[in-house]
């Protein structure tokens, strides 16, 4: 006999999740060891009293020979199971389901033969034997197989059982003639013992069937905890290593005072911000906006970022930067995926500066002189669109001290509050913005952003954030 390997074409025999689970394995074939050790244990608790007693009689010898013999089979087929089971689990292997129905027809068919042994005896009267304490033995074997966890191997027992019991009742009624049985059960008890003990095998069957369900629903949810706990261990990772791409320290560019701020929606975010120094001593801020949060748009921007300073040296020109920064990413992103993203080129000598907006928004320039607050719309279609990007030319901007140029990515401003019953949810909203920044723009760049922020979590009103927000604010000083 060979232990066959746990593959996909085990499963019409066990099932799918032992298949594909190996701690379902490992418990079904823990569930049939310790069957094993509790008929052992029966058999002990049987085997001590008797061993005990004292026979006289030729008859109470036969029977004290019989059980014995019986008992040693059943330990026999134990052991060699418990063997068996021990080095499937060490080898991560099923027992061939033949194997278990053999063992369990064996098993069921130990009670027929002490049964009929007595008969042919002649140790009891036949009637006497068909209604002795071994038939009680069947239900004992029966309801010990539900550790087994298969509940076709409970209907197996409880037939095997059943049509054994049958043919001994046969046997004696072809031999022994039909006439009222004496001593014995009434005639209607027999029938009775032949439909308990199929009774027993059906609902034998459904209990195994209800534990089965329970430890696959146990180790499904653990498994689903484990994958769970993994994701997040990765995400964290991933979150790490975002977060350590966000520049370190803020930017020294004579005449500015410049902030930024980022907090993801989910562990990993689809937002960044950047800002380099170019060889000609010019500095470039950008901020970008993956479609989408989470994982993908992460790896997206850690791609959009390596680009960007890749080739900001050679493309100091911002619309040359737009056009080879799209062109890569229109490569390399599949079709639906697009980004957002703003270049601010700040000339390093003096306050003026360009900017192109390749699709983003919302992008707000308070003036201090006029007190006014306007939006600047964006001179391009996002990234990725076409693998030919068209532009208009940057805008040109020139900052006097107290002028706040404020980057911002649309979480901020789509952000929701919940309405009344019946009412619909309320944004943030542009209108807003404006009025949060006019209101908060003497204060210096990172101060700023933070009094902007509690004005947004203020509206929110404690609504769960539902996208990524990222805040980049340049100051004229």
């Amino acid at each position: 006999m060979t232990i066959e390997p746990t593959t996909s074409r085990r499963s019409g025999a066990y099932g799918e999740v032992a298949a594909r689970s190996r701690a379902f394995r490992e418990a079904l074939l823990k569930s049939q060891e310790r069957r094993a050790y509790a008929v052992i244990v029966l058999l002990l608790v049987i085997a001590v009293p008797l061993s005990g007693l004292r026979f006289s009689s030729p008859t109470e010898v036969y029977l004290k020979v019989v059980g014995a013999i019986a008992g040693l089979l059943l330990l026999v087929v134990q052991v060699w199971s418990i063997g068996a089971l021990r080095w499937a689990r060490r080898h991560d292997k099923l027992i061939p389901g033949w194997v278990d129905a053999l063992s369990v027809a064996v098993e069921c068919s130990v009670p027929t033969g002490v049964i009929l042994a007595h008969i042919l005896l002649g140790a009891v009267a036949p009637y006497v034997a068909v209604s002795s304490p071994p038939i009680l033995a069947y239900g004992l074997l029966i309801t010990l197989t539900t550790l087994r966890l298969r509940p076709g191997l409970c209907l197996l027992g409880g037939a095997v059982a059943a049509c054994g019991y049958a043919g001994v009742l046969a046997y004696v009624w072809v031999a022994k003639g039909s006439e009222s049985p004496a001593p014995g059960w009434p005639r209607p008890g027999y029938a009775m013992a032949l439909l308990l003990l199929l009774s027993n095998g059906a609902v034998a069957a459904w209990v195994a069937r209800q534990i089965r369900s329970h430890v696959e629903a146990a180790l499904d949810e653990a498994e689903t905890r484990r994958k769970m706990e993994r994701v997040e261990r990765d995400l964290l990772v991933a979150r790490t290593i975002q977060q350590s791409l966000l520049p370190r320290s803020r930017p020294s560019v004579p005449g500015f005072d410049i902030a930024a701020w980022n907090r993801p929606a989910d562990q990993t975010g689809g937002d960044y911000y950047d800002w380099q120094l170019l060889p000609d001593g010019n500095w470039i801020v950008t901020l970008a906006d993956v479609s989408g949060h989470g994982i993908g748009p992460a790896l997206v921007t850690a791609a959009c970022r390596a680009y960007v300073r890749a080739s900001s040296a050679h493309h100091a020109d911002l619309m040359s930067l737009a056009t080879r920064v799209n062109r890569l990413l229109a490569e390399d992103l599949p079709d639906g995926r697009f980004i957002t993203m703003v270049n601010v080129l700040i000339d390093g000598s003096g306050g003026s500066l360009a900017l192109l907006s390749a699709g983003h928004g919302p992008i707000v320039l308070y003036v201090k002189a006029t007190g006014g607050v306007e939006s600047i719309g964006s001179q391009a279609l996002p990234l990725a669109v076409t693998p030919e990007l068209e532009t208009d030319p940057p805008r040109r901007l020139e900052l006097k001290p107290g002028d706040v140029l404020a980057l911002v990515t649309d979480g901020i401003v789509e952000w929701a509050r919940e309405g009344g019953a019946g009412a619909v949810r309320e944004e943030f909203g542009l209108e807003r913005l404006h009025a949060s920044l006019s209101r908060h723009a003497h204060l210096p760049a990172a101060e700023l952003i933070e009094a902007v922020v509690r004005d947004v979590g203020a509206f929110a009103g404690g609504t769960a954030q539902q996208d990524d927000l990222t805040l980049v604010v340049l100051k004229a000083v």
